[in-house]
């Protein structure tokens, strides 16, 4: 097969300006003329279309925030009960961001049995069985692991109950409304709360509980009031305040009712069984692993 004359000596005319240049100095575009380099222009990124697929319209694996009760067990962190005080049934439990509603039933397990190559006994579990094939958790206070872990659960209340910092209402409130609910004294005076060494006397970020309701809020306003900053900052952004949180109901509440501070209930939530009284108070326990689920797990 022949080959090409090298050009070293030729002349060749540029497509674009019919000017003539050396052959050598000569170069392709990207439309396939033949032009002299300083007469080359690159190709217009616009014409270069990139292709673009429809857009994500849901996540593939989402986890919304308004989940509710959790229909399996989830697990808690290391030793997560704590007494209250000496005397006291009263059982703290550590669940972060546990997301689950006032005055539900909650049921412990310990460790799962795997003893045999069918996985725990009594799996899966029953309406009549529970959750068999689950060890208990550990003692707390000598407030019995068997108890903990009974196989009824408990009923809990939201939050860490029974520290009690409480005030009043100062005016009549309806089941609307989120501005205007003022408190008689927000720094709670003698009713302060001293736990573990820290001392609160005042009701910032938290949940208040008035009769049955539970309110959530942010920060207490300069006229005394639950909300924002500012009650101009509450009225732009009324859910700053919730009503009717952690699944109680909204209600309206009389001048005079009692205003009772409920601590961390995101984190926290408390539970009680009479007859059962820890010997000291302010003792953590229950081990590891210890789950919180439903007293049925759905299979």
């Amino acid at each position: 097969m022949g080959k090409f004359a090298s050009g070293n000596h030729a002349i060749a005319i540029s497509d674009r300006s019919g000017l003539r240049f050396p052959y050598k100095e000569m170069v392709k575009e990207w439309n396939g003329m033949w032009v002299h380099y300083t007469e080359f222009e690159v190709k217009q990124p616009q014409l270069e279309l990139a292709l673009i697929g429809p857009d994500g319209i849901a996540l593939a694996h989402p986890r919304p925030d308004s989940r509710g009760f959790h229909k399996v067990p989830i697990m808690l962190p290391d030793d997560p009960f704590e007494t209250y005080l000496a005397g006291n049934p009263k059982i703290f439990t550590h669940s972060p961001n546990h997301k689950r509603n006032n005055a539900t039933i909650v049921r412990f397990r310990g460790t799962p049995d795997q003893s045999t190559s069918t996985g725990p006994s009594g799996w899966p579990p029953t309406p009549s069985n529970g959750a068999a094939g689950y060890s208990i958790c550990e003692d707390v206070s000598d407030i019995p692991g068997s108890v903990i872990c009974q196989s009824a659960g408990h009923t809990i209340s939201v939050g860490k109950r029974g520290i009690t910092v409480s005030t009043t209402l100062v005016n009549n409130i309806d089941d609307t409304q989120t501005t205007g609910i003022i408190l008689t004294n927000p720094d709670a005076g003698a009713g302060s709360l001293t736990f573990r060494g820290v001392t609160t006397t005042n009701f910032l970020k938290q949940a208040v509980l008035i009769d049955s309701e539970i309110i959530i809020y942010t920060t207490i306003a300069s006229d005394d009031s639950l909300g924002q900053v500012a009650p101009e900052a509450t009225a732009l952004n009324p859910k700053v305040v919730v009503r009717g949180a952690f699944g109680t109901t909204k209600a309206a509440h009389l001048a005079a009712a009692v205003v009772t501070l409920i601590n961390d209930p995101t984190n926290y939530f408390t539970f009680e069984k009479a007859g059962y009284n820890a010997t000291t108070g302010e003792i953590t326990g229950g081990g590891f692993p210890v789950s919180a689920g439903p007293v049925t797990i759905t299979p």
